[in-house]
């Protein structure tokens, strides 16, 4: 039922513009005669009533040819490409023919019928008179159509602009995972060729890891969301990745807890802060290196907590220098714009990332 009424109100195929149409100018053919109707007064109502339906149906022409001008002149060729000094004259044009019309109606058709019917004629009318009142009835009919096909409109351009504003969040989100994919595989690869390059016994799984990871990328990495422990999966793959690379100059505090299996979110969404944490705090340290993380989910709001040491001069304090976290940030917006709020944080020897989501507020890009 909802997609009948959905066709005849919005779809472009001829029966249903037909329809429309036609329970339009229905509708207003019963108000007007019911208008006209009630004018009467005596014992012959009804037969009056049937007066003035038909009445209402001889001025209903004019009404017509007023609001489709209106509507399929005026508006296309005037209106919508700006010029409107000559969609005013036009409109004032078809004003004053409607105008005219309206007491020709009344004279030679109209009142003729009301004389064969015995039906009262009143008093003659001045030619101002008859066409103010001709005037006050289509004016208020085309008022109501030239209304309804604006209104229209509106909501057609509406459509298409929610329809364009997803497209293009859709094409920027894979924007952001293309330029996600090989920022993480560099510097993965660089971490396993710092293994390599000590000719460490750890190099050999750290190669496996790595294709766990690609292969995750490569399963899931295309999809909007996924499963939220499949997420924590990555991070503890990552982290171990990394552990190997560190040995005993690295200390790591984990603290997961919550429903991760009920949840979801975006892939990849978590692994940049880990990385950064990694690559920015405790790649750089010349001492002992630690990170901290926290991860909590309370219903369906988690919460995401990642501090790291780091050197007190950063050396490689660039505005490349933190290409994940710009990445992020900017899905993030897209993702979650009213739905997340991010914190980050730079001490003189510490760097703090706070994050907090309302996971199922999501915004999701049409499908393609």
């Amino acid at each position: 039922m909802d997609t009948f009424f959905s066709k005849l109100s919005l779809s472009h195929q001829q029966p249903f513009r037909f329809g429309r149409h036609l329970l339009f100018w229905f509708l207003c053919w019963v108000f007007m005669g019911l208008i006209y109707g009630f004018l009467y007064v005596g014992e012959h109502r009804i037969q009056y009533f049937t007066l003035s339906f038909l009445e209402s149906f001889l001025y209903l022409p004019q009404h017509i040819l007023l609001s489709y001008s209106i509507i399929y002149f005026i508006l296309p060729h005037y209106i919508f490409k700006g010029r409107y000094w000559p969609a005013i004259a036009g409109v004032l044009l078809l004003v004053v023919l409607i105008a005219f019309l309206s007491p020709l109606t009344l004279k030679f058709i109209i009142t003729p019928i009301r004389l064969a019917t015995n039906a009262p004629v009143g008093p003659p009318k001045t030619l101002f008179y008859s066409l103010m009142a001709g005037l006050r009835g289509s004016m208020t009919v085309a008022g109501f159509a030239v209304a309804i096909k604006l209104v229209k409109l509106w909501y057609l351009k509406t459509v298409d602009n929610e329809r364009l504003e997803k497209a293009n969040l859709r094409s920027e989100l894979e924007v952001l995972k293309g330029q996600l994919h090989p920022h993480f595989m560099f510097n993965t690869l660089n971490s396993i060729y710092s293994l390599a390059l000590k000719k460490s016994d750890y190099t050999a799984d750290a190669i496996l890891r790595l294709s766990q990871l690609m292969r995750y990328i490569l399963s899931e990495g295309s999809h909007t969301t996924i499963e939220l422990d499949k997420e924590v999966q990555v991070l503890h793959h990552y982290i171990e990745l990394e552990k190997n690379r560190f040995g005993n100059r690295l200390d790591i505090s984990l603290n997961i807890q919550g429903d991760l299996q009920n949840n979801r979110i975006p892939p990849l969404l978590l692994l940049p802060f880990l990385e950064n944490s990694f690559k920015h705090g405790a790649n750089e340290m010349t001492g002992q290196a630690w990170i901290s993380m926290d991860l909590e989910v309370d219903g369906s709001l988690l919460k995401f907590k990642l501090i790291n040491g780091k050197p007190h001069e950063d050396l490689k304090n660039k505005e490349s220098a933190h290409v994940g976290l710009l990445n992020v940030q900017r899905r993030l917006e897209l993702m979650y714009p009213d739905a997340h709020e991010l914190r980050i944080t730079k001490y003189a020897d510490t760097f703090v990332v706070a994050l907090t989501i309302q996971l199922r507020k999501i915004k999701l890009p049409d499908a393609p």
